[in-house]
């Protein structure tokens, strides 16, 4: 089943359902992995947290307060989880700068480097493991699943998701305008998270409009060029914590240019697609987002 509400359901009803079967299923995924499969169990479990994470944004926006030692636990998990994660997506993103430039450093400099950070990477789920993270992490998760039961959504209707969503999008536009004014990491990774929770938010109410599809994608398609941006700025900072590549200072030093380098373009197209996507304002938003749920609703009466 899709991450999205059902046209013909009570929306606080469907709400409640989304954020409980993702919480099941980021549970099972942890208790479930093994060694062999623990970075992708982690990746996997840290998705459907995110999207919990948007439900209570959707319920908490429209009136409610979701306990506060729920929300907790979920910000507890998804910190576990992203360091985790963080490690294992950084050598991928290594993997990008060798390929781009391989003539830059020798290929035995490299092949350092990035042992190094497979080591690093090995060491920190090592630890995780033994110290049993991801099945505390799963525990937290339940708990806040069986508690999500008697979580006290409000009934809320369209108008009211639209409200939401046309919020996140002003929140998002905001973000765009201050990540491109001071050009800074923490600015840029501020604006990815605001897009995130939009294009979350915007598979929620999919099924309820006409002509959102294309925008949520182009959401996606933003959201990567901002994550990749941000995996650049992390891998310096963990080639420098590893204590194997100590001696290496000049070769951190100089991928954590080539990263600087990779960045300039991948700013440059973010940018570019984020100016056409927050075009509007968030008044003529909103009116869009209206029509297009009016559209839908007269096509199902029409049918």
């Amino acid at each position: 089943m899709s991450f999205e509400l059902h046209q013909r359901k009570h929306i606080d009803d469907e709400l409640r359902k989304i954020a409980r079967r993702e919480l099941r299923r980021a549970s099972d995924t942890l208790l479930g992995s093994n060694a062999s499969a623990f970075s992708a169990s982690v990746h996997e479990a840290r998705k459907r947290v995110k999207k919990v994470r948007a439900v209570v944004e959707v319920i908490e926006r429209s009136g409610r307060d979701v306990p506060g030692k729920d929300r907790k636990r979920l910000q507890g998990a998804a910190r576990e989880l992203s360091a985790l994660r963080d490690s294992a997506a950084i050598i991928d993103t290594f993997d990008r700068v060798r390929r781009r430039y391989s003539k830059r450093l020798p290929e035995h400099t490299y092949g350092i480097l990035r042992r190094g950070l497979v080591q690093a990477r090995e060491q920190r789920e090592r630890r995780a493991r033994r110290d049993g993270v991801a099945s505390e992490a799963a525990r937290e998760l339940d708990k806040t699943r069986k508690a999500a039961k008697r979580w006290a959504v409000p009934a809320i209707v369209r108008s009211q998701l639209i409200v939401v969503a046309t919020n996140a999008y002003g929140r998002s536009r905001k973000a765009m305008k201050h990540a491109r004014e001071t050009g800074q990491s923490a600015t840029l990774h501020a604006w990815r998270k605001r897009v995130k929770m939009l294009w979350y938010q915007l598979r929620l109410v999919q099924p309820l409009t006409t002509g959102v599809a294309s925008l949520a994608a182009d959401l996606k398609r933003l959201e990567t060029e901002l994550g990749e941006d941000h995996n650049l700025v992390v891998l310096g900072a963990i080639l420098r914590s590893c204590r194997d590549l100590r001696r290496m200072r000049a070769e951190v030093r100089q991928i954590e240019r080539l990263a600087v380098q990779m960045r300039q373009p991948l700013r440059k197209r973010a940018f570019a697609l984020g100016s056409r996507l927050f075009r509007r304002k968030r008044g003529a938003f909103a009116r869009w987002l209206r029509r297009a749920s009016k559209q839908k609703r007269s096509q199902r009466a029409a049918a």
